[in-house]
């Protein structure tokens, strides 16, 4: 591990926390998150990806390295949501004014969130009311075999960046309040949302 990878996981673990609890993480677990929830969590990663994604399009030179092109996941959110003829909110003014740096922060938990997609597939799996919509389901399938590969060779973009990390790591930090910002954005675009018990 990194200097700066260790700095990110430490400061930035509480928020981290927080988030996964907010996103329906006891209905996950429990094999009763519902279409609805669902539904909201994929509004939810699409306008954050989609924002995070055209933000790091206009750092074309801060990124080159990152190879922005192999890690989109805007075109397997909106192909889900497809599915649930719904469209994410477009939010270009997300990332607005975010120095490249803290755009970084915020990649940290895009690319951290593909982790653990095993994990939420092998979740979605136990609930029984999506069980229509996993065969063509995308997103949470994440990298796929590739995922270990991605998250070394994201490392080693941080590893890069030895003199911004207070700037990376307060990237992070905005990016996970940005998740509880958009969670209460998008409840409205999910007409019967239910939480989780």
């Amino acid at each position: 591990m990194t200097p700066l990878i260790d700095r990110l996981r430490q400061e930035t673990r509480p928020l981290h926390e927080q988030t996964e609890q907010l996103l329906y993480t006891d209905a996950l677990r429990s094999g009763t998150l519902t279409t609805d929830q669902y539904t909201h969590l994929l509004l939810i990663h699409g306008a954050f990806h989609q924002a995070l994604e055209e933000a790091i399009d206009r750092q074309a030179a801060f990124f080159s390295d990152y190879e922005p092109d192999t890690r989109r996941k805007t075109p397997w959110l909106l192909a889900d949501l497809a599915q649930l003829q719904r469209v994410p909110p477009t939010m270009p003014d997300l990332f607005a004014n975010w120095s490249p740096a803290g755009l970084l922060g915020a990649a940290y938990v895009g690319e951290g969130s593909m982790l653990g997609g095993k994990t939420v597939w092998h979740y979605l799996q136990q609930s029984p009311a999506l069980q229509p919509l996993l065969d063509q389901a995308r997103f949470y399938r994440g990298y796929g075999a590739e995922t270990g590969d991605r998250w070394r060779s994201f490392i080693a973009f941080l590893a890069k960046q030895p003199d911004n990390h207070p700037a990376v790591v307060d990237g992070a930090r905005r990016a996970f309040i940005l998740y509880a910002d958009l969670f209460d954005h998008t409840c409205s675009n999910v007409p019967s949302r239910q939480t989780a018990a």
